[in-house]
């Protein structure tokens, strides 16, 4: 869950920024608006991704008052107001997190998802790691915040701090040792959001090295984050997807366990895609209407998954939006990011918005430079036909 600012640069000077910090369903329908804007009106889209996550967010003035006042600012969602709460926090699990206010003071329990800013007292070596990362430094950044991890005696904290070394372990490429962090953290919290952050694999036509490694023993796992993760990596694979598909079903019917349950779900669309290419999802609008309502850090995979079944259909216009949100939204696994905006791209093409493909091209390059999608497009500039 990333702090970030869409910017959205017309072409005459000046900037307009449109702060992304609200719960799933007003983030999902302001971002798709923005998009929808960026298409119509032919703007260049350009994306700034501020790397200390949002639930992390602090002032610039940094360090709060010690002896841990913990501070939520918390969003109203019929009145779109904020309100800050100070207290203690005492635990975060699943979708709650509970605050004490003042020192013996009563509890309160909010939901994770109205809260758009949390600030607590974090350790020197965390700071750094969060420094590092911003940086674009993500195996130093892994370095502090392991530092930070053996120091760190809240567990909610150290939750909160494992599920960002995952993300960093992502953008270093490290996606194996992004599913077992993720796996120390549901072991911890059987209901924690950070599943949603599982760098699976959405398109198997990627490279190997830019998507999970193939592991079929994963599949017979012990832990429910691994048999998900081992599914989505061998579900192409047609040796493996009778098991694999087997693994998701059961998991998306019996797990019990919401953010399980909806990955493995969505995951099993990718069916369609695997078994009939060439024909369009008879179910589509169902998928469509359903990803609308899942968390923002869970949506981008599914979205990317809706887009290509848009493209049977010769629906250019609404895969486009929905190619562009994972790199506009979530694009911590750099590689997919990078291959859903070029999937965009090609769909603005084909719609004839070769201005606005042109501008996002340059993006492509500049934001993901390094990934094969990249590099593709640089191919594809360059080639004289």
């Amino acid at each position: 869950m990333y702090n970030a600012s869409i910017a959205l640069a017309v072409d005459v000077p000046g900037q307009v920024l449109l702060p992304v910090r609200c719960p799933a369903k007003q983030q999902a329908a302001r971002c798709t608006a923005a998009i929808r804007r960026l298409i119509a009106i032919g703007l260049t889209l350009v994306i700034t991704v501020d790397f200390v996550p949002q639930t992390l967010a602090q002032d610039s003035q940094s360090a709060l008052p010690f002896a841990g006042t913990d501070v939520i600012t918390v969003l109203d969602g019929s009145t779109e107001t904020t309100r800050h709460v100070s207290g203690r926090i005492e635990d975060i699990t699943g979708e709650a997190l509970t605050l004490r206010r003042g020192g013996r003071g009563t509890l309160e329990v909010f939901r994770v998802t109205d809260i758009v800013e949390l600030r607590f007292s974090r350790s020197a070596d965390f700071e750094e790691g969060l420094n590092r990362l911003q940086q674009g430094q993500t195996r130093r950044a892994l370095e502090y915040l392991d530092r930070a991890l053996k120091s760190e005696s809240r567990p909610w904290a150290w939750n909160e701090l494992q599920a960002i070394a995952a993300k960093a372990a992502v953008r270093a490429g490290e996606r194996v040792e992004a599913v077992n962090r993720i796996d120390l953290i549901f072991a911890e919290d059987r209901r924690t959001r950070h599943v949603s952050s599982l760098p699976l694999v959405w398109d198997a036509r990627l490279p190997p090295q830019e998507r999970l490694p193939e592991n079929p023993a994963g599949l017979d796992s012990d832990s429910l984050v691994q048999q998900l993760a081992a599914a989505s990596a061998v579900l192409h694979n047609v040796a493996h997807r009778g098991r694999a598909s087997a693994v998701l079903e059961r998991l998306r019917r019996r797990s019990g366990l919401r953010r399980i349950s909806e990955l493995a779900e969505t995951q099993l669309w990718r069916l369609h895609l695997l078994e009939q290419p060439d024909t369009p999802s008879p179910v589509l609008n169902v998928w469509s209407d359903r990803v609308q309502h899942l968390p923002v850090a869970a949506r981008s995979g599914p979205q990317y998954v809706v887009g290509r079944c848009l493209l049977q259909k010769y629906d250019h216009d609404r895969a486009s939006l929905a190619f562009l949100w994972m790199p506009l939204m979530t694009p911590d696994d750099r590689a997919l990011a990078a291959r859903s905006l070029a999937e965009g791209i090609q769909c603005l093409k084909v719609s004839g918005r070769q201005g606005e493909a042109a501008r996002l091209t340059t993006e492509l390059e500049r934001r993901f430079h390094g990934t094969s999608a990249a590099r593709n497009a640089v191919g594809e500039v360059d080639d004289p036909e």
